[in-house]
């Protein structure tokens, strides 16, 4: 039910797509979408093609135990409903990570997405552990004994928050190079291009220098506002002679995935689920910090926690933006997986509307508050948060997330005007229409094909 119930959202935000650009006489053609190349067609049908022939039950059934284990007990039916999915779309991500793991004949592949329909595909979702929905998460394997050279093409406007972070495994993402979107030097038409090999990065210009660690790119284009920005356009090449070299075959394909499939059972089940997050009181979220593992970034400082809330509640969240040049809050299920991206599950420091101070509230409910900056629980009484503040410096010079802050409280609905800052932002019915179809349409962007 859960997933028809997103495809049918996915209809309505391309149906919506449409009625905007229809009416939208004066605004510019739009840019074809750079996620739907001809790489992405090819590693979609093969992980559809290995997902329809392996179903990994006995690796599944650990990572259902070890899920409920991080959780703790009880579990509720609501919880539980949404178990299997979640199970099913960390074994696709295994697999999807799988087939793009040859660094002698490197593609360009979209991951960590919800299902879609594309390229006259039917393909799952492949979300685990935070996915962002202003995120394109897209990868590249590669040989740090090798030479390869990325192209890139910024539109405008371009993604809010860029980056291209070596690691050092595909499932632990443990960053070993950074090449952050401000360093980037874009050419006066928005081109660029990126070499990664063995030689120092220091006094260069878009270069990543690889490491023996490293074994993937991992790219994060945030979309502020959906509406308008688009994700770099990105391909590969490489430069050494890879003509000796076989591609890998579908045996190793899903030796690759089940490997992927055992480590996200302990990176994200235990990890993520269990010591990040339900390790925290419930209703309650852990204070900013930065860190180079379990898929964070050098530069980016998360605050993680639970929540259970009654129908006629809410959690109140002030966020402190600090040096941060992007910063989202996302509301996921239990198992940490966003329910529906269409749906105003996520704001964004585009998209979210400012206190005089320069914090940001947020209200997280079931029912709409008709507060502006309202996150959707999509009917879920319960869930995850992720909060997550980019573009900060990094090494001896992080201590700048201190400056970073969140504040989360519980309240009545009722009581709810009470503890908003004076100045907050309310909505008529119509114009959360208006902020929602927008946000749909917006979404739909990415799934055309």
């Amino acid at each position: 039910m859960q997933r028809l119930s997103v495809r049918h959202t996915l209809a309505t935000a391309v149906t919506a797509l449409c009625a905007i650009a229809t009416t939208a006489n004066a605004a510019p053609r739009s840019v074809a979408n750079p996620l739907a190349t001809e790489d992405q067609r090819v590693l979609d049908a093969l992980a559809i093609e290995i997902n329809n022939g392996h179903d990994f039950p006995v690796l599944k059934a650990s990572a259902k135990a070890a899920y409920q284990t991080a959780h703790g007990l009880p579990i509720s039916d609501e919880a539980s409903s949404t178990l299997d999915a979640a199970i099913d779309e960390l074994a696709f991500s295994a697999i999807q990570k799988a087939v793009n793991n040859d660094p002698y004949y490197p593609k360009v592949y979209v991951v960590d997405a919800g299902p879609r329909e594309w390229f006259g595909l039917d393909v799952p979702g492949g979300r685990y552990s935070y996915d962002n929905p202003d995120c394109v998460y897209r990868t590249i394997p590669i040989d740090s004994g090798l030479s390869y050279i990325v192209t890139g093409k910024r539109f405008t406007p371009g993604p809010t928050d860029v980056s291209f972070s070596l690691i050092s495994n595909p499932n632990s993402q443990n960053t070993v190079a950074y090449l952050a979107g401000e360093d980037l030097v874009l050419g006066s038409d928005g081109s660029y291009k990126i070499t990664i090999n063995s030689t120092s990065a220091e006094g260069a210009t878009n270069h990543i220098q690889s490491t023996s660690d490293a074994t993937q790119l991992l790219i994060r284009n945030n979309l502020g506002d959906w509406t308008t920005e688009t994700p770099d356009e990105i391909s590969v090449r490489i430069i050494d002679d890879a003509s000796d070299h076989d591609p890998i075959s579908k045996t190793k394909i899903v030796l690759d995935a089940t490997s992927n499939l055992g480590q996200s059972i302990v990176t994200y089940g235990v990890g993520a689920l269990g010591l990040k997050t339900s390790i925290n009181a419930v209703n309650t979220l852990s204070d900013p910090s930065q860190s180079s593992s379990l898929g964070t970034l050098t530069s980016q400082a998360s605050s993680f926690g639970h929540f259970e809330l009654a129908i006629d509640e809410a959690l109140v969240v002030t966020l402190t933006p600090g040096a941060a040049t992007y910063f989202v809050v996302p509301v996921t299920n239990p198992w940490m997986v966003t329910t529906d991206p269409a749906k105003q599950i996520s704001l964004n420091s585009v998209q979210a509307d400012p206190n005089t101070d320069g914090t940001y509230t947020f209200v997280v409910s079931l029912q709409d508050p008709e507060v502006y900056n309202w996150i959707n629980t999509t009917g879920l009484t319960e869930g995850t948060i992720m909060a997550r503040w980019q573009g900060l410096p990094t090494g001896s010079e992080s201590s700048s997330s201190s400056d970073v802050a969140i504040d989360i409280q519980v309240v009545p609905l009722s009581e709810l005007a009470s503890v908003l800052p004076t100045g907050t932002r309310y909505v008529t019915p119509s114009e959360r229409a208006v902020q929602l179809e927008e946000r749909a349409a917006g979404y739909a962007r990415r799934l055309q094909g």
